[in-house]
């Protein structure tokens, strides 16, 4: 069996690194960018770190109500990690947006993700959208990318696929780690650019060399299918396992088939059922599904049926297009006929929630 591969999947991150001049791209027409001015009475003593002396964090607090952009963005991200002062997203939205206001570019990607999330504000594609427009417009590197996630998406603009791609590119180009995984996802999936598995390889390998675990997890999916590489599983199970280590669930999946069928790695029954557990409470539908059989049939477990009844069914609940979505049916159809036959054969009543 294999796995779903979503190459995709990487969404937005709220570490931000600052990157070069930004493509030029039309803006979404959703609507412009805006920021809200934050009334002074917001602020409260706040610091970068835990460490950080009380004078430095009261001087952030003046410098951002005296109109300092790059203060208002750090005080921005001391509320949204819960550095030195207490985590707040409400708070964190409202300094990133003022920051973004005074023209700091990067304020205006945390206030574009926070509208994306609905940290701390209702959530708005549209003014996601717009945020990330008006951070690329201004050279943030990953603001295009995240803006190139919303046309894949179709979140606040209309589905581009193609367009989205310039703005990996553009986001990669300017250093965003994300923005290259993104392009290689879609040379891997042939969304926007004509498909090209050795160049969505390098540009894996470009991520994950910056420690994208996803990049890292995405090329691990190449070499174990030899797309754009040689064949290579044990190149592949160390992909998965360091991906695994960072809870990518996918790759704890990927990582537990190829132990279990000994690809690349010694072969471990037990040591592939703890990695399925793994992904499957990370929310992996497949790895759910997976274990659940091994419950059901007893295969490397003791066969209990209620425990495959709720693997089962939570491997329809995460996602009910898996691929294994109608085996998971089939499957839970007959455990469940199995416990209310156990049932009423011990003269009891089978419980509603099964």
């Amino acid at each position: 069996m294999t796995l779903p591969w979503k190459p995709l999947a990487l969404l937005l991150s709220a570490h931000i690194g600052m990157g070069g001049a930004a493509a030029n791209l039309p803006e979404p027409q959703a609507e412009e960018a805006r920021a809200e001015t934050v009334p002074a009475e917001v602020f409260t003593a706040g610091a970068q770190t835990t460490d950080e002396p009380s004078d430095q964090i009261g001087s952030s607090k003046s410098d951002c109500e005296n109109d300092d952009a790059e203060a208002c963005s750090r005080l921005g991200y001391m509320y949204l990690e819960g550095d030195g002062v207490p985590k707040d997203d409400v708070q964190s939205i409202a300094v990133f947006a003022r920051a973004c206001q005074l023209g700091n570019f990067t304020g205006c990607t945390m206030a574009g993700f926070a509208y994306s999330e609905g940290r701390g504000v209702e959530q708005s594609h549209d003014r996601a959208a717009s945020y990330y427009a008006y951070a690329c417009h201004g050279g943030e590197a990953t603001g295009c990318s995240n803006l190139g996630l919303a046309y894949i998406a179709g979140d606040g603009v209309a589905k581009d696929p193609k367009r989205a791609a310039l703005l990996f590119r553009k986001a990669c180009d300017a250093g965003a780690t994300a923005g290259c995984a993104n392009l290689g996802a879609s040379y891997s999936l042939g969304k926007g650019v004509s498909r090209n598995q050795q160049q969505a390889s390098q540009l894996f390998e470009k991520a994950c060399d910056a420690d994208d675990q996803h990049a890292c997890y995405n090329l691990g999916v190449l070499y174990r299918d030899g797309l754009g590489v040689r064949r290579n599983d044990k190149r592949a199970a160390a992909l998965f396992e360091q991906s695994c280590r960072a809870e990518d669930a996918s790759a704890c999946g990927n990582l537990a088939m190829l132990v279990d069928d000994g690809r690349g790695v010694r072969k471990d029954r037990q040591r592939a059922l703890m990695l399925f557990e793994q992904g499957c409470s990370l929310g992996e539908a497949e790895s759910c599904f997976s274990l659940g059989r091994a419950y059901q049939e007893g295969k490397g477990v003791a066969r209990n049926t209620d425990r495959a009844i709720e693997l089962l069914a939570r491997t329809l609940k995460l996602d009910p297009d898996t691929d294994s979505a109608a085996a998971a049916k089939k499957a839970l159809a007959i455990a469940r006929g199995a416990r209310a036959a156990e049932t009423k054969a011990q003269g009891g009543m089978p419980s509603e929630d099964r």
